[in-house]
């Protein structure tokens, strides 16, 4: 496992949504689920800040098979709430890799949360690996930048840049696009590190001309009221699933 690691590292080439190919009679099953935090009781006419909990879990139909390796993953968020990304300092991804996820490499504000992944593979069984995330700005608020880290057993660390897009019309307000390069599919030859769960919180806020302005924010999430989202996952082999949603406000 040592020996791994050094390979891992030096390679550079983990990240949290690889996931291990699965037997063919297995199919990857995807469950997310969003949480959105305060509750804002009262209907407002100045939007207020928000913070937003995504979890996404990895299984399969099969009993002790691993999910399959993820390409890529669109998550779909309602209208309604507001993005105020460009209103925040962005941070370089080039900057980020080349310090190695260090948090001097990005500027203060630029930082909007963070999370865990927790990750497995099929060729080390029973043997799990916990990842610290971090999630940053990217340039003009167009996309948000995670890096990942884990040491044990495996040292890991990767980046993904992933954009963001508002969209005018149609059912869906914003669109977040994490494509998967092939490279970091595998984080060794031979080596595959399957996804079990990722879950991550966005928030923070940032003073404009002596207003504070949240990252999202809303003018109104009723206590257990519900709002839909999707996730669209493709795997490693051309398949694919969807999984339809809802982020719920306050904690369920």
């Amino acid at each position: 496992m040592r020996a791994l690691g050094r390979v891992a590292a030096s390679l550079g080439l983990a990240v949290a949504l690889a996931c291990a190919p699965a037997a063919a009679s297995a199919r990857t099953l995807v469950a997310i689920s969003g949480t959105a935090s305060p509750p804002i009781s009262v209907f407002t006419l100045t939007p207020r800040p928000v913070s937003l909990t995504i979890d996404t879990r990895f299984s399969t139909d099969v009993p002790g098979e691993l999910p399959a390796t993820v390409a890529k993953a669109v998550i779909y968020f309602p209208h309604g709430p507001r993005v105020n990304g460009a209103l925040f300092p962005s941070c370089d991804p080039r900057r980020l890799q080349r310090l190695r996820g260090a948090p001097r490499a990005c500027p203060h504000g630029s930082r909007l949360g963070g999370g865990v992944a927790v990750g497995a593979s099929p060729q080390f069984p029973g043997v799990i690996e916990h990842l610290k995330v971090d999630l940053y700005n990217g340039k003009g608020g167009r996309s948000i930048v995670f890096w990942l880290d884990g040491e044990a057993p495996v040292l890991i660390s990767g980046m993904i840049v992933a954009p963001l897009a508002a969209l005018h019309g149609g059912r869906w307000g914003y669109r977040l696009t994490l494509d998967v390069p092939h490279g970091l599919q595998e984080i060794a030859s031979g080596i595959f590190a399957s996804l079990l769960d990722f879950k991550v919180t966005t928030g923070g806020s940032v003073v404009r001309n002596g207003h504070r302005y949240g990252f999202i924010e809303t003018l109104a999430c009723p206590p257990g009221a519900l709002v839909p989202m999707r996730g669209i996952f493709s795997f490693r082999g051309g398949a694919s699933t969807t999984t339809d949603s809802y982020i719920a406000c306050g904690h369920r």
